[in-house]
């Protein structure tokens, strides 16, 4: 392996571009416009997709920590990758009804990224490990990029807007040009026999993991369900309140750049960070929404737009803390061990779970309430007394 391409280019690449960071914006609209499917099909689709997450998740991890983790990875980042061009193609292929070629789909490119998921952090964090580097490096690192990456996920957020309001498919091509570039990174990561000759007998050990370490992972599965379920209700809910869409453009740039902010505050100072300060400040962000209801009382769209983007960019917090601190706290309790992408594969499944059946009472609550602003306050209510539960448990046990 070249010197350009140590770990740390390897991590950059894939951190500063985020996942699906074009069509996530708009995913929704892409979904009902593009696909012509309503926000039931969408929730049901996702729900499903979930549920067939979860079921993967535990029989990839296996293949991955017996049978090679960066072949598993190239292999589920590369199906992924043409899953998302049959769905570019799908309207000009077919006719009709396009909900079961779509589940069809988006199945199969579930079951893709079960193969890929954990692999990426246990064979990046291998290579760091290599070096003898403080961990603390590993971690700012990460966090760094991820910055990096919120900042570009913001300007994507607003071009993404602008892009499809011009055609509908571009956002999601460029999401499939990403993966490809950063499918061409992976393939420089070197290959992980002589880790996984040493690492045998205990990878096909029975999958046994202390409380405190089964708590860590539900923890962070908890603030990823809340991150990623929320975030999907945020172009309805402001399509509810009379924003245009363009308007939307400008709160994913600030959503995203409220990210950044908070993660070059934290990324030198993630020491003093304990599981107990990330429930308090992730149960607060969540009570905190309430207000979102005093715009209802507000009759200028612009003073409405400014409230919700506030409210909202403070709900990223918690993403702060799902996506930029889980591969870190994770690592942590799980150093040593021969099932590491097993381990991250259970944190999957939990979170999978937790978001299947989030996307299941989004659709049931969309269709009682018949107004986004009460699905989405019903939803970060539930979420906080889920959390507060979850606290008291762990303070009792002495885990958090």
């Amino acid at each position: 392996m070249t010197r350009e391409l140590n770990w740390k280019n390897i991590l950059l690449i894939n951190r500063i571009f985020f996942d699906d960071s074009f069509i996530s914006v708009i995913e929704v609209l892409f979904f009902g416009q593009y696909l012509g499917l309503s926000f039931a099909d969408f929730s049901v689709i996702m729900g499903i997709c979930l549920i067939l997450s979860l079921i993967a998740q535990y029989p990839t991890g296996f293949l991955s920590d017996n049978f090679g983790r960066k072949k598993m990875l190239i292999v589920g980042r590369t199906l992924e990758a043409f899953s998302i061009l049959a769905m570019l193609l799908l309207p000009y292929c077919l006719k009709g009804d396009l909900f079961v070629p779509v589940l069809l789909i988006e199945g199969v490119r579930t079951v893709m990224t079960a193969l890929a998921s954990g692999n990426f952090e246990v064979l990046i964090f291998d290579m760091f490990k290599k070096e003898n580097l403080p961990e603390e490096q590993f971690a700012e690192k990460s966090v760094s990029y991820f910055s990096g990456g919120a900042i570009l996920s913001a300007i994507f957020g607003f071009i993404s807007t602008l892009l499809f309001s011009y055609l509908m498919l571009l956002p999601l091509l460029l999401d499939f040009l990403v993966k490809i570039l950063k499918l061409s990174f992976i393939i420089f990561i070197p290959s992980e026999v002589s880790i996984r000759k040493k690492e045998k007998k205990k990878a096909f050990m029975p999958l046994r993991y202390e409380k405190q370490i089964l708590f860590i992972i539900v923890f962070f599965a908890i603030l990823f369900s809340i991150s990623r379920g929320s975030f999907s209700l945020y172009q309805p809910l402001m399509t509810d309140l009379g924003i245009p869409i363009y308007y939307y453009g400008f709160l994913i740039m600030m959503v995203n750049l409220a990210v950044f902010g908070l993660l070059r505050l934290v990324k030198e100072r993630i020491r003093i960070f304990t599981l107990s300060k990330l429930f308090w400040i992730s149960f607060l962000t969540l009570t905190s929404q309430l207000i979102i209801l005093s715009i209802t009382l507000l009759e200028v769209t612009l003073a409405r737009f400014i409230m919700i983007a506030i409210l909202l960019s403070s709900m990223q917090i918690i993403r702060l803390f799902s996506e930029g601190m889980s591969s870190y706290f994770i690592n942590q309790a799980i150093q040593g061990r021969g099932d590491k992408t097993t381990a991250f594969s259970l944190y999957s499944m939990v979170a999978q779970l937790l978001l299947s059946v989030t996307f299941f009472m989004m659709g049931i609550m969309e269709k009682w309430s018949n107004y986004y602003l009460l699905t989405y306050l019903y939803l970060c209510l539930l979420f906080s007394g889920l959390l507060l539960v979850f606290y008291l448990y762990g303070r009792r046990k002495k885990y958090a």
